[in-house]
Order: C-alpha cells, then sequence, then structure tokens
C-alpha cells in the first residue's frame, strides 16, 4: 500500500529529532533509535492500514495507531483502499496533542 504524507509530517519528524538530541545531551543515536521506530510504526499500518484506534468527530474517519518504546509514538492515519493509500496526517511524540493538531490536518490529498 503506497504512503502519503502530509507536508506538515516532515516537520514533525523534525521536531521529534529535536527534541531527542536536545533532552539527550545530544545523543543523535537516540534520535536515529527513535526515527527507526517510525518507519517500523509505518510500515506496520501499511501491512495492515484498517487496524487502529478510531477516532471519534473531529476526526471521525481516521485511525491513530501508538508504537515505538513505551508505546510514545503516534500516527493518525486513514486508508483509502479503492486508492491503494494510506494517508498519513501527523507523527506525534510522548505527550503532545496529537488530537488537535490532527483536526488542522484532516484535508489533504486523496
Amino acid at each position: 500500500m503506497r504512503i502519503t504524507r502530509h507536508p506538515l509530517v516532515d516537520q514533525d519528524i523534525a521536531a521529534l529529532v529535536d527534541h531527542i538530541v536536545e533532552v539527550t545531551g545530544g545523543d543523535f543515536e537516540a534520535a536515529g533509535r527513535r526515527l527507526d521506530e517510525v518507519d517500523d510504526l509505518v510500515a506496520d499500518i501499511s501491512a495492515n492500514p484498517m487496524s487502529g484506534v478510531r477516532l471519534a468527530p473531529p476526526l471521525d474517519g481516521w485511525l491513530v495507531r501508538h508504537g515505538g518504546r513505551g508505546h510514545r509514538l503516534a500516527v493518525v492515519f486513514r486508508a483509502d483502499l479503492a486508492q491503494d493509500c494510506v494517508f498519513v496526517a501527523l507523527v506525534a511524540f510522548g505527550g503532545q496533542d496529537w488530537m488537535k493538531e490532527g483536526e488542522t490536518r484532516k484535508a489533504f490529498g486523496g
């Protein structure tokens, strides 16, 4: 299944790396491990795109899946089986308010 990411997902990932590097005192390897966890979670979503927690309004139609060490990563997405595509709206880490952020990213592609 093809993955289409919201244009702001790159900013999410850059912010995640910046945060980890900052709180670890410059441990880029720790940031790299989290990026691997993001990649693994997105691959899992692609392999099983209808699995996740279904979200209530205003994010109805979208799902969230948590993963990574400590389940601290969250990916908000929706699958369009007709287009063979998973739309990834955002990647969040830790205590981010991904519900509020997700509301601003519902309308993109597909």
